[in-house]
């Protein structure tokens, strides 16, 4: 589709480096507030990993590359 972030190899937009920002702050919120939030620490990790991929400046929904990576089955 035109004018979708995977159709310009993602770049632009809302950046994975700020996705991270945006997690980390509201897992402090979490975490000052005592709440548990197991998915929010889970995404903050995932583009975490994503951004020192190499992928900080592209746009977040780039994260589906990172995920969609699958290893091979076992024989």
């Amino acid at each position: 589709m035109e004018n979708v972030p995977a159709s310009n190899n993602y770049e632009g937009g809302f950046m994975v480096k700020l996705m991270c920002k945006d997690l980390g702050l509201a897992q402090q919120a979490a975490t000052a507030s005592k709440s548990y939030t197991p998915l929010g620490s889970l995404a903050r990790n995932l583009y975490g990993l994503h951004s020192l991929a190499g992928n900080e400046t592209l746009d977040f929904s780039s994260i589906q590359e990172l995920i969609g990576k699958r290893r091979p089955e076992p024989d």
